[in-house]
């Protein structure tokens, strides 16, 4: 995971692999630190379970969240796209 600002100051957290019950500490680590809006980039993530997707519920309400179309059926599901701005699943 890896955290830097955009050019419009925004936090922007990227994480690559897996997000599940052995790394949320870390994941949820990696947001706490930031404040305003929020960018979370999960184009390189493979996998997320319900751990994960818990982490992104706690910052939603400030979060853009770019994800790949491997991850819109638990995007979707989970009802987060009505929670927070969600971009890149088109497939």
């Amino acid at each position: 995971m890896t955290r830097t600002t955009d050019a419009q100051g925004r936090s922007v957290v990227r994480v690559a692999g897996e997000i599940d019950l052995s790394n949320t500490d870390s994941f949820a680590a990696a947001l706490e630190g930031t404040t305003g809006p929020l960018v979370v980039d999960l184009t390189e993530v493979l996998y997320i379970d319900s751990a994960g997707m818990s982490v992104l519920f706690a910052y939603a309400d400030r979060a853009e969240i770019v994800a790949t179309p491997l991850l819109a059926p638990i995007i979707e599901v989970s009802g987060l796209t009505s929670m927070a701005t969600v971009r890149g699943m088109e497939g």
